[in-house]
Formats: structure tokens, C-alpha cells, sequence
């Protein structure tokens, strides 16, 4: 049998931010260990369901121990929603940051919002356990330790 995974916005240690355009929080949190000002596409305002990578990790045992999961699709986010605002004003916080962001225009095809119904997963037993602001540090901590400390141009910014 099939399991399906969706997954939302999945963020933590060892994400891609070299891409064109970085995924939102390691995007900010570069930018602002460097002293730059991060780009939020157009008023800040939609809204993303965030999950941390370990919580998704948590699940995928379950898919192969647990034949209830044959031929299911789950959804897997936090099934809260966060603006790209709130996103930065948390990070600004937990860096201790006054850096304001520039704005871009939207970019285009973009949902005004993501949240995941995590019910079908909560059946199993799974929750999200890595709250936004633990999430926030764990992925600060490792882009200090392994992007900027192993970055001389990045080191140099700091």
C-alpha cells in the first residue's frame, strides 16, 4: 500500500538557503546575523502553516509500523498559521534585532494562506511537539554554527 504525505512549510537545520529565493526563516535569519535587511514579498500578510523538521520526522516511523496509515494521505504542519510578518517579528526578537525589512513586490501564484487539518495524523497518536520560538533557536543556533561561522563571507558581515 500508499501512504501520502503532505507537507506544508517545513523548516530546521540543514534547509536549502542557497535557492533564488530562500525559504522565510533561514532567509531572515542570514540577513539579520549579516546586518542586511531581509525581503518580505509584498505587505507581509499571508499567512503559512510552519512545522519544524523533526516533528515531520516524528511521523514517518509511524507510516511504516502502523497499517492504519495504508492508503491514507496526512497532512503534516503545526495547524497553526503565521503571517511572513509575525515570522520576522519573532526572529527580529529572538536575534535582538531593530532591522526593518524591505518590501518586494508578491511573488506570483502564492496562496494567501496555508494551515494543515492535522487531524487524521493527530489519530495515530502524532502531535507537533517543537514549539515556533524552540524551532526558531534550534535553526538560529545551527545557521551560526554551520552557515555563518563556516562562511568566510558571511563570517566577515558579522
Amino acid at each position: 500500500m500508499v501512504t501520502g504525505l503532505r507537507y506544508f512549510c517545513v523548516y530546521g537545520p540543514r534547509q536549502d538557503y542557497r535557492r533564488t529565493i530562500p525559504p522565510v526563516m533561514s532567509a531572515f535569519i542570514i540577513k539579520l546575523l549579516r546586518g542586511e535587511r531581509p525581503v518580505i514579498y509584498g505587505a507581509g500578510t499571508k499567512r503559512r502553516d510552519f512545522i519544524y523538521i523533526d516533528d515531520v520526522n516524528a511521523f514517518h516511523p509511524l507510516c511504516a509500523r502502523d497499517d492504519r496509515t495504508d492508503g491514507n494521505t496526512y497532512n503534516l504542519g503545526s495547524g497553526v498559521s503565521y503571517s511572513v510578518r509575525e515570522i520576522f517579528d519573532h526572529v527580529r526578537s529572538l536575534l535582538g534585532s531593530d532591522m526593518e525589512p524591505r518590501h518586494e513586490p508578491d511573488l506570483p501564484g502564492e496562496a494567501e494562506q496555508t494551515l494543515a487539518d492535522i487531524t487524521r495524523a493527530q489519530s495515530l497518536g502524532w502531535r507537533p511537539e517543537v514549539d515556533l520560538t524552540t524551532g526558531l533557536e534550534r535553526s538560529i543556533a545551527y545557521i551560526r554554527e554551520h552557515v555563518i561561522d563556516r562562511s568566510p563571507a558571511l563570517s566577515a558581515a558579522r
